[in-house]
This record gives structure tokens, C-alpha cells and sequence, in this order.
């Protein structure tokens, strides 16, 4: 009887482990998981720099920058305004979210 019950206990202990390794969770960890972990934090890294950026330069808080928005506080207007229309791609005298992450080299 003694056996039977050692061998029990073994394949209760085994089994849940076996179970684990098989669902990825070894401690190696799931690439699948970790490229998407990566993605993830890398789009909050970049909402994060146009956030601060909006919050920044965008006065009246339409979530779009203009010229005199951006040109305001700016040390050396001339060179500003020559980065900005660099920048500003469509030619719509405002930055959109997509032209600030380039400015921003995102």
C-alpha cells in the first residue's frame, strides 16, 4: 500500500509541472508574449513624447500644433520655423500627431 501512495504523491507533483512547461510558463517565458510586451511599451513611449510635447507647445488643446503655437518660447524663431516647415508635411501650417512623432523621431 506504502507504493501506491508514494507514487501518488510523485504524479501529483509531476504532472502540474509537466503541464506548466508545456503552456510556456518554464521560466524561459513565451517570445509570442515578450515581442508583444516590447511593442506595447514602445507605443506608450512614443504617446508619451507626443503627449509632452502637446502639453507643451498646444495652447488651445486641439491635439494639433501651429506655427505660432510652436514658434512660441522659441529662442531662434528663424531656425523654429525653418524645422517646422521641414515637418510639416501636408503644408497645413499645423503639426498632426504623425508629423510631431517624426519631429520627434519616432
Amino acid at each position: 500500500m506504502k507504493p501506491i501512495v508514494l507514487m501518488m504523491i510523485l504524479a501529483a507533483l509531476i504532472v502540474p509541472a509537466e503541464a506548466k512547461k508545456k503552456k510556456g510558463g518554464g521560466g524561459k517565458g513565451n517570445p509570442k508574449q515578450a515581442e508583444k510586451a516590447k511593442k506595447d511599451a514602445e507605443k506608450d513611449r512614443k504617446r508619451k513624447a507626443v503627449d509632452d510635447f502637446l502639453t507643451q507647445k498646444d495652447k488651445n488643446s486641439d491635439r494639433i500644433v501651429t506655427k505660432p503655437e510652436y514658434l512660441e518660447g522659441e529662442s531662434d524663431a528663424e531656425a523654429a520655423g525653418k524645422k517646422f516647415d521641414q515637418f510639416n508635411k501636408n503644408k497645413d501650417r499645423a503639426l498632426s500627431k504623425s508629423e510631431i512623432e517624426a519631429l520627434l523621431g519616432l
